[in-house]
């Protein structure tokens, strides 16, 4: 087939790091705050003015209760911590705590005397690096032959969805449509100008960071997003082609310190402020540029680091956390790291095609005895996108991360309605190590056929009609008829594709809604023999809408 391969033709502005001047060291410290202040802004009997519709909403249906520490930091209490001569990088409102850079590392003093302060922590030291815009290169495709199959729908994906035995569920639609992604990362450079990213669904991108730019940064994040996101049939395909994304930047490359710990907190606070489902993370700590604030194997307990209980805040606040489980296996320190060792993040290992462990794979368990990893998915020749648009194939956790939370989505995309801690059940349950789990693969690697009929049957099925205020299923059962009427009539009748499941979720019949919004079709005598139900599938451009029929009486 023809495969795209891009070369430089145009130009688009990037930021760059001034390396060549040399400035003063500055330091960051971490401010805990002993309260959120008497100003009484915000209030839980109106959280719209501090959270999302879409937050809110996913707080409702997790059955999670919105309270003071989703009110944002005091702006009177950052106010008086900068005049104080420092500058605010940084702030936590589940913690209550913000980042203050200062010239002087004495000036901290002042602030740590502030009567709302409760304690000062160092985790910082560098300088501030000025960054300048340049000239950056926007991509455009050009046209090669290439070997790659017409015939094969995932392309070089192939394998990686074979490894789960996930093909039949993308097959069936399952795309994550509806399910909004947070991917949290090193930097995302030119996801805005290579072609392969130009339709997935963006919802936005914010920049946590304070030197430096998202899309120019680091290539890492590009790479994760793209196992994902792209959707290139018969070249690559991403594990959630039909999600919807935000994409946030918390790690400086520049260095290593505790205070990308605090970007990241920041980070996914704004994730679930706006309602995200999912995030995943290929980001890992242990070891950093200063010694003294590294960590300890024995640290590694779910409640030491801050990222590690901001994992744990984010699952209490309704998020489905993905992180990578670190690539220390084959290395001195060998176990996982932070945030792996959250008590509810799914900390994910990477596993050969073969299924075998890769070697880089960090173990377990974690320092207080808990199975991690608690999953492992393909990490090793993993289909990515670099920088340059070039496809390729990277190794890592960090693949393995997105890949699996990418799955994830499409098979939450079944049945939004059902809770992150149903998900995780079905999703554990279907893995090959479930019964006996340990600290190499966890519990294994998941088996997605398996998942998606767990999540199939946990639809209320209906026997002769299935109503609501978008559409209408019905069943002649003498007559082995079925109707589809569609009543929320937002879109042309030919944008919406009906499809026809099996009990294993297997494509029956696909068709178009006709100019009546209807259709029509009638049942084979051999499906009653082999299923007892059905699901007819509503793919509209917004979201899936399922329904569970039975055609036994």
């Amino acid at each position: 087939m023809t495969l795209r391969i891009y070369t430089i033709i145009l130009f688009a502005a990037f930021s760059i790091v001034l390396l060549g001047q040399t400035s003063p060291l500055e330091y960051r410290f971490r401010v805990y705050l002993k309260d959120k202040g008497s100003e009484m802004e915000y209030s839980v009997d109106n959280p719209q003015s501090f959270l999302s519709k879409r937050a809110i909403e996913r707080k409702r249906k997790e059955r999670v209760d919105i309270d003071s520490t989703d009110f944002p930091v005091s702006k009177n209490y950052l106010q008086i911590i900068a005049n104080s001569g420092g500058k605010i990088v940084s702030k936590s409102k589940w913690f209550n705590t913000c980042v203050v850079q200062l010239k002087d590392s004495l000036q901290i003093e002042a602030v740590r005397l502030l009567p709302f302060v409760d304690s000062v922590k160092y985790i910082w030291r560098g300088n501030d690096q000025r960054t300048t815009h340049l000239m950056r290169p926007r991509l455009e495709p050009s046209f090669c032959e290439d070997t790659v199959s017409e015939k094969d729908f995932f392309g070089i994906s192939r394998e990686q969805f074979a490894l789960h035995k996930a093909d039949r569920m993308i097959k069936a639609g399952f795309r994550g449509k509806g399910i909004a992604i947070a991917v949290i990362d090193a930097g995302f450079t030119n996801v805005d100008v290579i072609p392969y990213f130009a339709k997935y669904n963006l919802l936005g991108y914010k920049d946590f960071v304070p030197n430096g730019s998202l899309f120019s940064a680091n290539d890492h994040g590009t790479k994760v997003l793209s196992t994902m996101a792209v959707n290139q049939p018969y070249l690559m395909i991403g594990s959630a082609p039909e999600a919807s994304y935000w994409l946030l930047r918390s790690e400086d490359s520049q260095s290593e310190f505790p205070v990308e710990e605090d970007f990241w907190v920041e980070a996914i606070e704004f994730a679930d402020s706006v309602g995200v489902d999912i995030v995943n993370t290929s980001l890992g700590y242990s070891d950093f540029d200063d010694p003294s604030l590294s960590y300890r194997y024995e640290q590694m307990n779910g409640s030491t680091s801050l990222m590690t209980r901001a994992a744990d805040k984010a699952f209490e606040k309704g998020i489905l956390l993905v992180c990578s489980a670190g690539n220390e296996g084959n290395k001195p320190w060998r176990k996982i790291t932070v945030p792996a060792d959250a008590f509810h993040a799914l900390t994910v290992g990477a596993v050969l095609r073969d299924s075998t462990i890769a070697k880089f794979s960090s173990l377990g368990p974690t320092a207080d005895g808990r199975i991690k990893p608690d999953l492992v998915s393909a990490g090793v020749g993993v289909a990515t996108i670099n920088q340059n648009g070039v496809v390729g194939w990277s190794n890592g956790t960090s693949f393995s991360s997105p890949f699996l939370a990418g799955l994830v989505a499409s098979l939450w995309s079944i049945h939004p309605q059902l809770t992150r801690t149903d998900i995780l059940h079905a999703l554990k349950e279907s893995a090959d190590r479930y019964n006996r789990p340990d600290t190499v693969f966890g519990y294994g690697i998941p088996d997605f056929s398996k998942a998606m009929r767990t999540v199939l049957e946990s639809i209320e099925p209906a026997e002769k009609i299935l109503s609501d205020d978008v559409f209408s299923v019905s069943m002649d059962h003498p007559e082995n008829h079925i109707s589809v009427q569609l009543l929320d009539r937002e879109f042309p009748p030919n944008i919406y594709t009906v499809r026809l499941l099996s009990e294993n979720g297997l494509i029956l019949y696909e068709n178009k809604l006709d100019e009546n919004y209807l259709l029509n079709f009638r049942l084979n005598s051999g499906l009653k023999k082999e299923n007892q139900y059905l699901y007819i599938v509503i793919d509209s451009p917004l979201d899936l809408r399922v329904a569970r029929l039975k055609i036994k009486l």
